[in-house]
């Protein structure tokens, strides 16, 4: 028996038999037995298992925010929880807010309190007190200087100490009897200043354009009396104290005056118990004047 040579396509020598194997199985067995040895464990390839998921993450999607910045409403860097002045973006110093006691009667039987705060301008907002017209209004502590309107308001009033309460119960008052408000009044030289201060806290104070008027009339008057046209009661040498010329004092009781020449004898002199308006004319030629119960003396018009 004729024994096939062993590299027969149709048979393989594998020892003292033969058997037959087809040589399209031994290729797919050579196959498949390289593809199990490049997957891993659990059937998948290690390109399969090293490739990232397609689906974005979670913080991907949905970022973290940035914490919200404190509230600071008048943009100048500084927190409105640590910010002294938070509507103020030049931090200038304000007078801390206060209750300012008005009485809206003359009987003092009602009384309101008004907390005073500081307004845009830097000056206290009396406006919720004048709605009211109170008559008087009471502090009830001392008020120092903080703002630099204040600071002004006391260099201005010419007060002894710093206590600008004075002041800011001015401001508050709206009384309809009023002096410095009446027609025609004159602020003497201690009420100027004070007035001009009150001026500087509440310049839109109802009662403002009567009360400058006060002062222009104070000034005028301070003016003439330096002149030595504008005297009271008492006895002045003409020409060095008091200028000759014609005077005038209204709403007399018990008048007298007398004109008196260098040796003191009486040149001139009249006398009333009560007058609206009386009047008189000094002579350059006269050495002196003298009056009592008259009042003031003022040039007549």
């Amino acid at each position: 028996m004729t024994l096939p040579r062993p590299d027969s396509d149709r048979t393989r020598w594998v020892g003292p038999g033969l058997l037959r194997r087809p040589a399209g199985l031994l290729l797919a067995a050579t196959l498949a037995t390289v593809g199990l040895s490049a997957c891993g464990n659990d059937g998948t390839t290690p390109a399969a298992q090293s490739t990232p998921s397609a689906t974005p993450s979670t913080s991907a999607a949905y970022p973290t925010p940035s914490p919200t910045p404190p509230a600071d409403q008048d943009g100048d860097g500084i927190p409105d929880s640590s910010d002294t002045y938070p509507s103020d973006p030049k931090n200038i110093p304000q007078q801390e807010p206060f209750v300012l006691t008005c009485y809206l009667t003359d009987g003092f039987d009602q009384s309101r309190p008004f907390t005073i705060l500081t307004g845009k301008d830097g000056r206290p907002d009396f406006s919720e007190a004048w709605a009211a017209k109170p008559v008087s209004c009471d502090a009830g502590q001392e008020i120092r200087p903080v703002s630099p309107v204040e600071e002004t308001a006391y260099k201005t009033s010419g007060y002894d100490d710093s206590n600008i309460a004075v002041l800011y119960e001015m401001c508050g008052e709206v009384d309809a009897d009023d002096a410095y408000a009446e027609a025609g009044f004159a602020a003497s030289s201690e009420q100027i200043p004070e007035i001009n201060a009150a001026l500087t806290l509440c310049p839109g104070h109802p009662y403002a354009k009567k009360w400058r008027a006060a002062v222009r009339q104070g000034q005028a008057d301070a003016e003439l009396a330096a002149q030595g046209r504008l005297f009271e009661d008492g006895t002045y040498r003409v020409g060095k104290e008091i200028k000759p010329g014609t005077y005038v004092t209204t709403d007399v009781d018990g008048c007298y005056w007398e004109r008196q020449d260098r040796s003191g004898n009486t040149i001139d002199n009249y006398f009333t118990n009560g007058a609206r308006r009386v009047q008189v004319t000094i002579r350059s030629s006269d050495y002196a004047f003298h009056s009592e119960n008259c009042g003031e003396w003022r040039p007549a018009r």
